[in-house]
This record gives C-alpha cells, sequence and structure tokens, in this order.
C-alpha cells in the first residue's frame, strides 16, 4: 500500500539536499562578493597608480618649465615698449649678443621710441630702440661729465643698437636720416681741429653706409642692428642677416652712437635715462685693483 506522505527518511533526505543547495548559492555569493571586492581593490589601486604618475608628471613638467623660465628670464627675454596711441608695443630683448670677441651677452641699457615731425602738428612713431653695452666695461668713463657720450666716442668699448620699425620704410631714407646726423657729429669735430686724412676717411665710411641700403626696404617689425666691436669695426644686420661690408672707422662708429646716446640725440629721453642708468651702475662695479699696489705714485 503506497502511503500518500513521504517518509521520514525522504523528508530528512529532502531537507538535506536543500541545505547543500543553499550552501552552494551562499558559497557562490560569497566567491562573486569577494572577486568584487577585490577587483575593486584592483581598481582602486590601478587608479591611485595614475594619479601618482600624473603627479609625478607634472612635476617634472613644472620643474622644466620652471628652469625655461629662468633660462629666458636672463636670457631671452622680451620686454614691451609701447608706442602709438593704439596701446600698441613692441618686444625688446632684455639682452643681446655683442660683436666682440666673447661675444658677451649684454644687457638692455634703456629703451624707447623714435618719434619724427613730419608736419606742423604731426608725428610719426618709425622705430623702437635698444640701446646694449656691458657696463663693466665702462668703468674707465665714471666720473666724467658725459660718460654716455664718452661710451659711444670709445671705440674698444663693444656696443649694439638695435631698431625694430614700426612702419614700412625704405632703406634709402633710413640711411639718409641717420647719415645727417652722422654728418653733423663729423662736422662739429672737423671745425675743431681734425685731421684731414681722418675726415676723408671718415667721409668715404659715411658713403659705403649709406651704399649698403639701397634698394634695401625695411618692413614693419623688422629690426635693424647696429654692433661696434673694440676696434671700431661696423656691423649692419637686417632681420639678423648682415647687409653689406663691415667698416672700420672709429670716427663714424662714435658718431654714428652719438645719434642716440650724444647731447643732441634724436631720442632725448632714452639718453637721459640711459645716462642715469649708466651713471648708478658704474658706481656699483668695484674697481680693479691696481697690481695688488696703493695708489700710484704723484
Amino acid at each position: 500500500m503506497s502511503s500518500s506522505s513521504s517518509s521520514p527518511q525522504q523528508q530528512r533526505q529532502q531537507h538535506h539536499h536543500r541545505q547543500q543547495q543553499q550552501q552552494r548559492v551562499s558559497s557562490s555569493l560569497t566567491t562573486t562578493t569577494a572577486r568584487n571586492e577585490e577587483g575593486e581593490l584592483l581598481g582602486e589601486e590601478k587608479q591611485r597608480r595614475r594619479i601618482r604618475k600624473q603627479r609625478i608628471l607634472t612635476r617634472f613638467r613644472r620643474k622644466s618649465e620652471r628652469k625655461f623660465f629662468l633660462a629666458s628670464a636672463t636670457v631671452t627675454r622680451l620686454l614691451d615698449i609701447p608706442y602709438g596711441k593704439k596701446g600698441e608695443s613692441v618686444k625688446v630683448p632684455s639682452h643681446h649678443i655683442l660683436d666682440d670677441e666673447e661675444e658677451s651677452n649684454a644687457p638692455l641699457i634703456a629703451g624707447g621710441v623714435r618719434r619724427k615731425k613730419v608736419a606742423a602738428m604731426l608725428n610719426v612713431d618709425v622705430y623702437v630702440i635698444g640701446l646694449y653695452f656691458l657696463p663693466k666695461a665702462c668703468k674707465k668713463h665714471e666720473g666724467e661729465e658725459d660718460a654716455l657720450d664718452a661710451v659711444a666716442n670709445d671705440s674698444s668699448i663693444a656696443k649694439t643698437v638695435r631698431l625694430t620699425f614700426v612702419r614700412d620704410v625704405s632703406g634709402e631714407s633710413v640711411a639718409k636720416a641717420i647719415a645727417v646726423n652722422i654728418e653733423k657729429k663729423l662736422g662739429s669735430r672737423a671745425e675743431s681741429g681734425g685731421n684731414e686724412e681722418s675726415e676723408k676717411k671718415a667721409k668715404e665710411a659715411l658713403e659705403m653706409f649709406k651704399s649698403m641700403f639701397r634698394s634695401v626696404k625695411i618692413e614693419k617689425g623688422a629690426s635693424l642692428t647696429f654692433s661696434t666691436n673694440e676696434s671700431g669695426t661696423l656691423t649692419t644686420r637686417l632681420r639678423g642677416k648682415k647687409i653689406g661690408e663691415s667698416i672700420k672707422d672709429e670716427r663714424l662708429c662714435g658718431a654714428l652712437f652719438e645719434s642716440w646716446c650724444g647731447p643732441d640725440s634724436v631720442i632725448p629721453e632714452m639718453t637721459e635715462a640711459a645716462s642715469s642708468i649708466l651713471s648708478q651702475a658704474l658706481k656699483l662695479i668695484p674697481s680693479e685693483d691696481n697690481n695688488g699696489g696703493g695708489s700710484p705714485a704723484a
């Protein structure tokens, strides 16, 4: 006779089977949870590693940028010199390589704007100028009435002026304007009693100077540099490239730099500033030892 209900043995077997199923499900859930937690930990660790790597790269970039900025600040930093009435400016290098034997990196002594009168009530800006030389090379002129003018006429001191044009001009017009000032300087020296041979040589050098600019076009933004070395030789460069031949004539070089450094400067505000800066700099530069000895005998 069959029983409609399960026997006690069957009930125990069923109960045991249900327990095993529950244990397997619980074990599976525990394993899945553990794997999920392990995956989350690995993900967090990877994220922390990425963050550390990014921080290291950021510090490296900042350090590199800081080094580059320091190098730029001491060698190639650009200074803005304003001109015109529209808030425009020209970037002028804070330092410039001279034509001396050491290729010295000379500081910007002063800068300014050349304004030319073209009508009774109209002035136009022509170029922005930067004046460069080594103050320590000028120590011998300390105490002179006009040390800057003395430096301009000292052929043993390397110097550079850099003109950045703010309008299109012809090379001939630039040469003519500068030559007028040079001729005035040379003429005044001739009147004060100059050597006839040196005057002739200076005039020939001036003609060479003017001939360099024939058929030359100077566009807005172009730089024109005049550099003299320690032997009184003038080298001219347009956009960094040499034009014409170098001209060796101390009188020409002196008259050229007097155009911006002398008492009749075409940019008197800059000349005044440069003179003041030079005087202050010369006071701070220590005098060279007199070969270890005391004051020279009277």
